[in-house]
């Protein structure tokens, strides 16, 4: 029992800061929101923990599902302004900048994208949109070609 707590230790210090920031940066909820949201599906991936095959899709599926609940229950404002650590702009403006290219994309390019940017692989992609691991493939490839024309021609302009 121990081992499985101590795996499951190891991947909430891992994740934890990674769910957070796909929710805040990438999906624009407001920080209470997302803490609350990435707290309960911690809970939840602990109670379910030897059951998931998939962890980093499940517990970031489960915190999208959750956070949207929270927000269609409480009408809770999405967050456009992010306060972060001097040492974390960087890699939040990189975050905001991939997320406004990332808006010219199709709806479920745009979802592959950003699963893509939080270190998920294809198979686990395809987990949580329930989809193929070949469809999610597909899916990355066209968003892939897309921005780099949308990016090319912001380059040229």
């Amino acid at each position: 029992m121990r081992g499985e707590e101590d795996e499951y230790e190891a991947f909430f210090r891992e994740q934890y800061p990674r769910v957070l920031a796909l929710l805040i940066a990438f999906y624009r909820f407001a920080p209470e929101t997302a803490k609350d949201a990435a707290s309960d599906a911690m809970i939840k991936l602990y109670l379910n923990w030897s059951k998931v095959r998939t962890p980093r899709a499940w517990v970031r599926t489960v915190a999208l599902r959750s956070a949207r609940r929270m927000v269609n229950r409480r009408y809770v404002q999405l967050d456009t302004e992010v306060e972060v650590a001097d040492g974390d702009l960087a890699a939040v403006e990189l975050a905001m900048m991939a997320g406004a290219a990332i808006t010219a994309l199709p709806p479920r390019q745009q979802e592959v994208m950003r699963l893509t940017l939080v270190d998920l692989t294809p198979t686990e992609i395809a987990d949580v949109l329930g989809c193929t691991a070949e469809q999610a493939r597909g899916n990355l490839a066209c968003a892939r070609r897309t921005l780099r024309r949308v990016l090319r021609t912001e380059e040229e302009a």
